[in-house]
């Protein structure tokens, strides 16, 4: 039996740069080797050891659109006769597959024990550099990048590729996807003070955050926040309450970054995803071992601490543990009233995180729980007064399967499993009458299998399945809500006209859903991407997309005899449909300046409204549901980014709005006809200063209040200022002081109710040993 030497990585590491230059449409790699021969020292008594000789290695194939100088790790086992038998790259980078490729092709000298050859496991690494353009005032961005950037103050040798998953459901270069993704970053978490998903989307491009008794819902190009699919990691959430999802429940601590599709997306994530699609992808641990904490403290009680620390269990294993506490007194928009407009908010938040790859697989493991705590007065139209609380728990676990083999086929399998609770009790100040206490329970079990098969460079096609099991136990419903739930799905992403001077992809579409609630449902969009130049690309697209009816609309029974009414679900209802249009351009003259626009067009059909039946002679007036109404929204979005000097950076963004409810022949409540979202970061490296500032205006806004005769009144609320300042200092990498204000002209009105100026300060500390491993971008 032979025997397999290990030479330590700290001793010998063969390095195998791969010089990438960018020459009209061709491009040149060069592969070198380090050159050293060394012998490895014997011990007394012990064997002469003679590490491999790198000999050859072929010139390896350069990549498109390649941003930033890229170093791959790669464990290869080199047999007696010098050949690279085995090779698996440390990394999940894009290029990992590149770089094992490079390795397998590699030739050496075989390792000598005592000059006889032995086999031999040893590290190398492959390194991707970008080499100046040769024409000196020729650009180097590549293509349309904007929404998808590190925050523009950021060096242009710092950017990394950006990748992306939800616009195509698998890992893709930003710069190359066929709809426009913006990504909030970790550091743009982080920079900017922001304490959960909701804090994070408010000052965000072509999106609005709005404040509820139950939380904080998100509303995409003016449609209602039941048009807007809300994921984790990929996987839908349970807990809809009002038709939409509390953002606020999503803690900063275990976000990673957060992606944002906007326009019809049912033809890859099916029922919901009308006005587009939020993914929240949490942190993954890569580091050998790192732990961080960070403590806030404002006004009115405002408190946030996050902990979080990982490590590396084993060569190829890491474990991340997370924990959140937040907290936030009651506010109230008039003084003078009892009735709160924001709850008291205390929130906990536990979870991790366990990654292993094993050659081209890697499995994730993954659980969270959450406990949040709502407490708030009502007032109602008789003068009663009552106080509502209300409590939230979550937990979810997941596991993922992913095998990777870039060039042959990509496979993704997850499993999740989310249970959701709300309790709420109502508590009448000095009497019984309106007290009540309702316990819903949600389990949602979903499976996501996708494969990706690439023909080639230019063509490739993803396949997936999602069967989904649903259930809901309400004191409102009859009996319990279930529901199961099979989608399939098809996408054709391919290179169809490629002159010299542009190229032109056609991204096909068509997912097919079956529901034991309503029927079946066919989703098809098509999309296409024109490449003019490196910096000018054109998109557009067009798409159906559905919404499924909630169990609340198929089979509520909720009785009011004090009032004198009854609401009754109608288990006929069809789900609503729509169609979407988009089309819009991104420039990019230079490397400092980017600028694109969209315009954008959604019909709305048999949606889903409150109608009137026969009085009941003991209940009094009955309302139910039925597929009535139509609506549409129409509009522009603009959005400008800018590196104005080294070091400070502007992102501008523009979207106007018009909507029509066809029902009551009207523009749609609530919508700003008008949004402008502004960001701006700066940074003094030398004395470790880091700003930055977060505004959105809204103007436009109608709402039609009904009185208390039943009169329809229409009102116009004044324009909204929301602006967020915050200033860092730190001191080396282990420890930063921080102050800010949110809200800072104290904005927010009795329709947009806001959190109002809060002033804080904080402390984070961080502690790192050893290294990383290297991800992907």
């Amino acid at each position: 039996m032979s025997r397999v030497v290990h030479i330590s990585a700290l001793r010998r590491r063969l390095v195998l740069p791969a010089l990438v230059a960018f020459a009209a449409s061709s491009a040149v790699a060069i592969a070198r080797a380090q050159e050293d021969t060394d012998e490895l020292a014997p011990a007394s008594d012990g064997p002469v050891i003679v590490p491999p000789r790198l000999e050859s290695v072929p010139e390896p194939e350069a990549p498109e659109g390649l941003e930033a100088s890229v170093e791959i790790v790669v464990t290869v086992v080199v047999d007696e006769e010098g050949r690279v038998v085995e090779a698996t790259p440390e990394s999940d980078h894009l290029l990992a597959e590149r770089a094992r490729e490079i390795a397998l092709e590699a030739r050496f000298s075989p390792a000598t024990v005592d000059g006889e050859p032995v086999p031999t496991r040893v590290q190398i690494a492959v390194r991707f550099e970008v080499a100046p353009p040769p024409v000196e005032d020729a650009p180097t961005g590549h293509g349309e990048t904007n929404d998808a950037r590190p925050p523009v103050a950021t060096s242009p040798r710092e950017e990394p590729i950006e990748v992306v998953v939800t616009g195509a459901r698998f890992d893709q270069d930003a710069s190359r996807s066929a709809v426009r993704v913006e990504v909030i970053s970790r550091r743009e978490l982080e920079e900017g003070g922001i304490r959960n998903a909701a804090e994070a989307l408010e000052e965000a491009h072509g999106v609005q955050v709005n404040r509820t008794f139950r939380g904080m819902e998100l509303w995409i190009r003016g449609l209602d926040p039941e048009y807007s699919l809300i994921l984790v990691d990929g996987a839908t959430l349970p807990g809809r309450v009002g038709g939409a999802i509390d953002l606020s429940r999503f803690g900063v601590e275990e976000i990673e970054r957060i992606e944002i599709v906007r326009g019809p997306s049912s033809a890859l994530y099916g029922s919901e995803a009308i006005g587009g699609v939020v993914n929240i992808l949490t942190r993954e641990p890569r580091h050998d071992f790192r732990a961080s904490a960070q403590g806030t403290y404002g006004s009115r009680n405002t408190a946030d601490a996050v902990a979080r620390v990982e490590g590396r269990l084993h060569e190829k294993v890491f474990l991340g543990l997370n924990g959140g506490f937040h907290h936030e007194d009651p506010f109230r928009q008039e003084p003078a009233s009892v009735a709160t407009s924001g709850s008291r908010r205390v929130q906990g938040t536990v979870g991790g995180r366990l990654d292993a790859r094993f050659g081209d697989h890697r499995l994730s493991a993954r659980a969270s729980y959450l406990y949040l705590r709502l407490e708030g007065v009502e007032a109602s139209t008789v003068g009663a007064v009552i106080d509502r609380t209300q409590l939230q728990e979550q937990g979810q676990i997941s596991v993922e399967h992913r095998f990777d083999k870039r060039a042959r086929a990509q496979l993704v399998q997850r499993l999740t499993y989310t249970q959701y609770r709300e309790q709420t009790l109502l508590d009448q100040r000095g009497a019984t009458q309106l007290d009540q206490l309702e316990d819903h329970r949600e389990h949602l079990a979903q499976y996501t299998g996708i494969v990706r098969i690439p023909f080639s460079e230019a063509h490739d096609l993803t396949l997936g399945v999602e069967p989904m099991v649903q259930t809901l136990e309400s004191p409102r419903l009859p009996e319990q809500g279930e529901r199961i739930r099979l989608g399939v799905f098809a996408q054709y992403d391919g290179t169809v006209w490629e002159p010299t001077w542009g190229r032109l992809r056609l991204v096909p579409a068509l997912r097919a859903d079956v529901d034991s609630q309503f029927g079946s449902q066919i989703s098809p969009k098509l999309a296409a991407r024109f490449d003019v130049s490196d910096t000018v690309v054109f998109r557009a697209s067009y798409g159906r997309g559905f919404r499924a009816p909630s169990f609340q609309q198929l089979l509520l029974r909720f009785e009011n005899p004090t009032v004198g009414y009854i609401v009754l679900g109608n288990p006929d209802l069809d789900a609503e449909r729509s169609h979407g249009v988009d089309a819009g351009f991104t420039i990019e003259p230079f490397d400092r300046l980017t600028f694109g626009a969209t315009f954008f067009r959604n019909d709305l059909q048999h949606m889903i409204a409150v109608v009137s039946a026969p009085p009941d002679p003991i209940y009094g007036q009955i309302f139910t549901y039925d597929n009535l109404e139509s609506a549409w929204t129409m509009g522009a979005e603009a959005d400008v980014a800018v590196r104005v000097i080294e070091g400070l950076g502007l992102k501008l963004g523009y979207m106007f709005v018009e909507t029509w409810d066809g029902e009551n022949d009207r523009r749609l409540e609530g919508r700003p006809r008008h949004r402008l979202t502004a960001s701006l970061r700066g940074e003094i490296e030398k004395a470790e200063l880091v700003f930055t500032a977060r505004a959105a205006f809204l103007m436009g806004r109608t709402y039609y209040p009904t009185t208390a005769s039943g009169e329809v009144t229409r009102v116009n609320p004044g324009a909204i200022a929301q602006i967020d300042l915050r200033v860092e200092k730190r001191f080396g990498e282990k420890l930063a002081l921080f102050f800010g204000v949110e809200n800072l002209a104290d904005a927010g009105d009795a329709y947009l109710m806001l959190r109002p100026r809060t002033f804080y300060g904080g402390v984070g500390t961080q502690l790192t040993k050893g290294g990383d491993r290297e991800e992907s971008p």
